[in-house]
């Protein structure tokens, strides 16, 4: 687990905490202009799920997380945001998803992960982190040295294990309508990993959703576009502060 924590007086006593995880290759550093933009108006902590599969990552977030949360996703993290939100426990308050979808894998997404994980145990690991850091990232340096940084200080198992979740996971729009609580959805207008479409997608098949596209972003909207990402998320919260207010009931 990587966390960032913020505690203050203010909105972050009346709300629930907001738990955020990151994407694939990505840790706490993802989110923390994000966190950083929200000055301390929210309790936020980061967790990274762990396990070969969505279901294990969304077993191992409700282990640490507390018994009500805000839930916020980005990418691999919003699939097991998703699934964790799913399981309509009632501890999911309001859920947020950022530059996701809820479709299966695609079958050259499938093949392309079992690439890297090969490539990963053939002893390749530098070379998988030159293969998918700058896709992520757009090539903007300052961007693509964060995502390189993250991807190498994670590790190589972490990295395979990851592949194999994502490329394994499951079509659930079908489940959508069930969900119990109010969602944001967020799309990224230059994400080629994530296209917009697939966001606009998820939201409509949510029954209490908005969707919101950020320009001149792509895949990672945390590092890209810090401020408008919080400005997003801080709307959400405050139109449903009631509702995810602590002592409300779900």
């Amino acid at each position: 687990m990587t966390a960032a924590a913020i505690t203050k007086e203010g909105p972050a006593m009346k709300t629930v905490p907001l738990i955020m995880l990151p994407a694939l290759g990505a840790d706490s550093r993802l989110w923390q202009p994000v966190i950083d933009e929200l000055k301390g108006e929210f309790d936020c902590t980061v967790i990274r799920g762990e396990g070969r599969t969505i279901q294990a990552m969304a077993d191992h977030v409700l282990s640490l997380a507390p018994e009500e949360f805000v839930l916020v996703g980005i990418s691999m993290g919003g699939y097991v945001a998703l699934e964790v939100a799913l399981r309509n426990t009632g501890r999911v308050k309001a859920l947020a998803l950022f530059n996701t979808s809820a479709i299966a894998a695609p079958e050259d997404r499938r093949e392309n992960s079992r690439n890297l994980v090969s490539l990963v145990e053939s002893g390749g690991f530098q070379q998988a982190i030159s293969r998918t850091a700058p896709a992520v990232s757009r090539g903007i340096p300052a961007v693509l040295n964060v995502v390189e940084t993250m991807t190498r200080d994670l590790g190589e198992r972490v990295f395979s294990d990851q592949q194999l979740a994502v490329l394994d996971r499951n079509d659930r729009r079908d489940d959508l309508a069930g969900l119990n609580c109010p969602a944001l959805v967020v799309g990224a207008a230059e994400d080629t990993i994530t296209p917009p479409e697939l966001g606009e997608d998820l939201a409509a098949g949510l029954p209490d959703a908005r969707f919101v596209l950020i320009e001149k972003s792509g895949h990672f909207l945390p590092l890209e576009q810090p401020r408008a990402t919080a400005a997003a998320l801080r709307a959400f919260l405050q139109d449903h502060s009631q509702q995810i207010s602590k002592g409300s009931q779900p």
